[in-house]
């Protein structure tokens, strides 16, 4: 058992992260590299980054949720053929019945090299 700090090879911080409220007015609770975000329609946000990323390869990982769905696991999907090095779309899904829905709670991280 070591007691100086942890190594770690190759690391890389998320270089965007947002925590959205996505029912009724789509509103930004905190972020990191996002400039803007656009409700497209019930369950479908663009993400705008503040600083691009070098390609369209980034990473995008994250869920949502409503704070009174006990009994409903919902999670965040990220479209690739949307994605463009200067913005994400996401779309709020549930799982059990993959109907897309506003989330209350939408939270993602975004991976990848900025420009």
């Amino acid at each position: 058992a070591g007691t100086g700090p942890v190594a770690l090879t190759k690391q890389q911080a998320a270089k965007a992260s947002c925590n959205l409220d996505g029912s009724g007015t789509a509103t930004i609770r905190a972020s990191s590299n996002i400039s803007s975000v656009t409700d497209n329609a019930t369950g479908k946000f663009t993400h705008a980054f503040t600083n691009s990323f070098s390609d369209v390869n980034s990473i995008t990982a994250g869920c949502n949720n409503k704070s009174d769905d006990t009994t409903t696991y919902n999670r965040i999907v990220s479209l690739p053929g949307a994605a463009s090095a200067s913005q994400v779309v996401t779309w709020s899904v549930r799982a059990d019945t993959l109907a897309i829905e506003d989330p209350e709670f939408l939270q993602f991280v975004q991976h990848g090299d900025l420009a």
